[in-house]
């Protein structure tokens, strides 16, 4: 989802910040956009890579110092 996307569907639940001047949000505004920026990074965003990338040699050095190895 391109930027351009994600202010289209702010602007279409809250019409008054596509004019000009100032915006204040109220706690449940301010909730509702958190709310709503969650839902569609949740169920629109991208899958995050299911495999773990290799470990680094340096982590693995700390494992050995302190015996966690």
């Amino acid at each position: 989802m391109t930027k351009r996307e994600l202010w289209k569907i702010y602007s279409k639940r809250n019409p008054s910040f596509d004019g000009e001047g100032n915006v204040t949000l109220s706690a449940a505004g301010l909730r509702k956009m958190f709310e709503t920026t969650w839902e569609i990074a949740m169920y629109d965003g991208e899958e995050e890579p299911s495999s773990k990338p290799p470990a680094s040699g340096n982590i693995d050095a700390l494992k050995q110092i302190f015996g966690m190895r």
